[in-house]
């Protein structure tokens, strides 16, 4: 499970395809927090509609918070580093190397899982640690304060679950069908279609709650209730949960 957690970071950090990537994020940052241009995937939030006209100076303290209304860039921008290392065995028909060596299915899941949760956190380190530097070394810093401190850092805790949660149906897909194509559909369509029926069928009042995208957008901005917020929690965590268990059970009756 190490070797192969190991391995496939390797391949990560020898592949330009990452290096572009990375490229492509610091880019679409300092873009953003230096120019003072907000902008966002999919239906316009409302935090996004609240800010698009501020013209003031950003400081490091500032931005950092005006760029959580961009954290859903993460969602494809995390997309190729995705398919380079949960879908790479898939896309060349090579899983079956690893597994006929010994390799446990449930080790190959849990691997392919952990090389995925340390490129998420590392897009959100990349992505927030930009924002920080590059705004502060032109603008200035700010004033960092301890209530600023715990206000981003759990937004940026609850970014991190609900990408995961959106990507944990993009694994269930990637595992029931072996297909990296489908798998990165999904990514890019289940986010907008939970948007869409959630505008269609507002009186349903449970659907929001699977909303990831708009709520990772949302997260600094929008003040929920502690109930309100655990609802999300707990949707996005039973979405991972069962996401995970179905993945694992249908990986495990696969016929190879």
């Amino acid at each position: 499970m190490f070797n192969m957690i190991r391995g496939d970071t390797y391949r990560l950090l020898h592949s330009k395809g990452f290096y572009i990537t990375e490229f492509l994020l610091i880019i679409l940052v300092l873009t953003s927090v230096l120019t003072g241009t907000l902008g966002t995937v999919g239906v316009q939030t409302e935090s996004l509609a609240k800010m698009q006209d501020v013209t003031s100076v950003w400081n490091a303290v500032k931005a950092m918070k005006l760029m959580t209304i961009m954290a859903s860039f993460l969602i494809y921008l995390i997309l190729p580093l995705f398919i380079m290392t949960t879908g790479f065995e898939f896309s060349r028909r090579s899983y079956k190397n690893l597994l006929s060596s010994g390799m446990t299915r449930l080790n190959y899941f849990f691997s392919k899982y952990a090389v995925f949760i340390m490129i998420v956190c590392l897009q959100f380190i990349l992505f927030y640690g930009t924002t920080f530097l590059g705004t502060g070394l032109k603008n200035g810093f700010g004033t960092l304060t301890a209530n600023f401190g715990l206000k981003i850092s759990q937004t940026i805790l609850l970014q991190i679950l609900f990408i995961i949660a959106i990507f944990s149906v993009s694994i269930l897909v990637l595992f029931v069908t072996f297909s990296t194509i489908t798998a990165v559909t999904t990514t890019i369509i289940f986010p907008l279609l939970i948007q869409i029926m959630s505008a269609i069928f507002n009186k349903v009042n449970w659907i929001k709650y699977f909303d990831f995208q708009s709520i990772i957008d949302n997260a600094y901005f929008t003040h929920l209730s502690a109930q309100t917020l655990t609802y999300y929690i707990l949707a996005a965590s039973g979405t991972i949960l069962i996401c995970g268990f179905l993945s694992i059970y249908v990986f495990k009756q696969k016929n190879l």
